[in-house]
């Protein structure tokens, strides 16, 4: 099973890492982007106080309105719910990356040994 050290050690290069360990320490901005990226998921198609409803734009909602036309591109009550578990999905893995993202550390540097100690 990779970690999330294991990733960030595979897909990041050190300035990368150095950049994301900053910017995962600024708690605020950390969790503003968290809550701006999930917001699409939580958020869409909820109704607010003073605006107009508009069903279309939830993301389930959308699905099922799809499914319920009789065109060709009808979805099956399996494709929805395939569709519908995917997103779900989607979501945790994204709230997964971000959990992860919290518990990095900065690697230890191992200083390797320049003279040999037994002499």
């Amino acid at each position: 099973m990779t970690t999330a050290q294991d990733l960030s050690n595979e897909i990041l290069n050190e300035i990368e890492l150095e950049a994301l360990l900053r910017f995962k320490e600024d708690k605020m901005a950390f969790n503003a982007l968290k809550k701006y990226v999930l917001a699409v998921v939580y958020k869409h198609g909820v109704v607010k106080s003073g605006e107009d409803y508009n069903g279309n734009i939830n993301f389930a909602l959308n699905l099922a309105w799809r499914a319920t036309q009789s065109s060709d591109n009808a979805q099956s009550d399996e494709q929805l719910g395939q569709s519908l578990r995917a997103m779900t999905y989607a979501t945790q893995l994204i709230e997964g990356g971000f959990r992860e993202i919290a518990e990095m550390e900065k690697p230890e540097k191992v200083e390797e040994l320049t003279t040999n100690p037994s002499e």
